[in-house]
């Protein structure tokens, strides 16, 4: 009677399902090690796959950081969607999308070791994926910029373009200051004093977040409670 253990069959997996896991190993391997050091074959080896399947998904490994990259931005604009889609109200809309960015990037910081890797390899010359991404979805939440500047006292010299722009570069700069801070602090505990600061620099009254408090349902507490909810769905 043969006792020796036989090879494990390879389970077969929708090809889609297949491409995920690759990405996803991607995203480890690049956050873990760097461009440089990872290989092909460590990827494959961490997703589960031959070779040969790995690049009949991805013919290279610069496509494959590519791919990988774009399906973090992918889940990051996800996330922001659907913390834009559970408020009428344009400043509680405002609030809900700003706790979804800054908390995403506080669960997911391998997002920003990909962002500096992606500089660092393909250099200036181009744009990087993120400003790319921003740029070309602009029109998912600049319609909230222009309903909080026709219901409310927004500084007249700004348009709704730089008012997206300003509150981007705030959000952006907040998630790169909490990975050097000492000692460390979390992106989503900034998130009050980044809020406070971009809309007492918007509008031209005293306390503008006066006006988040009118709503029911749209205190600080309720969308924090609320969207921690739909990332957990």
């Amino acid at each position: 009677m043969d006792t020796s253990e036989k090879p494990a069959k390879r389970v077969h997996k929708p090809a889609e399902q297949r491409q995920q896991e690759i990405i996803a190993a991607a995203v480890r391997a690049f956050a873990d090690r760097g461009y440089q050091v990872t290989d092909m074959q460590s990827i494959a080896e961490l997703a589960g796959v031959g070779k040969g399947t790995l690049y009949r998904h991805f013919p290279n490994k610069e496509e494959l950081f590519k791919s990988a990259l774009t399906h973090q931005l992918d889940i990051l604009r996800e996330r922001m969607m659907q913390a834009r889609d559970s408020y009428s109200n344009p400043l509680c809309r405002l609030y809900a999308m700003m706790h979804a960015y800054l908390d995403y990037f506080d669960t997911h910081p391998d997002t920003v070791e990909l962002f500096i890797q992606e500089r660092a390899e393909f250099g200036r010359d181009i744009t990087p994926l993120y400003f790319q991404r921003m740029h070309d979805n602009k029109s998912d939440w600049l319609f909230v910029f222009e309903d909080i500047k026709n219901a409310y006292p927004v500084r007249e010299f700004l348009s709704t373009e730089e008012m997206s722009s300003l509150c981007g570069e705030l959000l952006h700069g907040a998630v790169y200051l909490s990975m050097a801070s000492v000692p460390k602090r979390t992106s989503l505990a900034r998130l009050e004093h980044v809020f406070s600061f971009y809309l007492h620099g918007i509008m031209h009254v005293q306390n503008p977040l006066n006006f988040v408090e009118q709503f029911e349902g749209c205190s600080k507490h309720s969308i924090s409670q609320q969207t921690k909810e739909l990332e957990n769905n």
